[in-house]
């Protein structure tokens, strides 16, 4: 399973401890320091936070996917993320839209359609 930073232990066990009792419970099942799969897309995601109702939101990203936007999904039940290994070598990854004329240019595509 994929590590893919390091964190200041002592400093997030700190911080956890000051955060909601259901929050604890999702810090110490999802470390944010890791790689997850989220079950439902196959989209490999990092962290971004966790939430007093049980769910996390989740960044999905060209760092760890082949994806045509980078974006942030909340709602997200712990029951449906995994670990997961960091991408295969020669694996293909990026944001698709990310140079700002290709965007223009799709969102110029868009509006000729209507």
């Amino acid at each position: 399973m994929a590590k893919i930073k390091e964190i200041d232990e002592a400093a997030w066990n700190e911080w956890v401890a000051t955060r909601p009792e259901s929050v604890q419970k999702l810090c110490r099942q999802l470390p944010p320091n890791r790689l997850y799969r989220l079950k439902t897309s196959g989209h490999r995601v990092t962290l971004y936070s966790y939430c007093e109702d049980g769910t996390l939101t989740v960044e999905v990203s060209g760092e760890y996917n082949a994806v045509m936007f980078d974006r942030r999904v909340f709602g997200i039940k712990p029951e449906d993320l995994e670990e997961c290994d960091l991408p295969k070598p020669g694996e293909p990854l990026g944001t698709i839209l990310t140079d700002s004329k290709a965007v223009e240019a799709f969102c110029g595509t868009m509006r000729e359609e209507k």
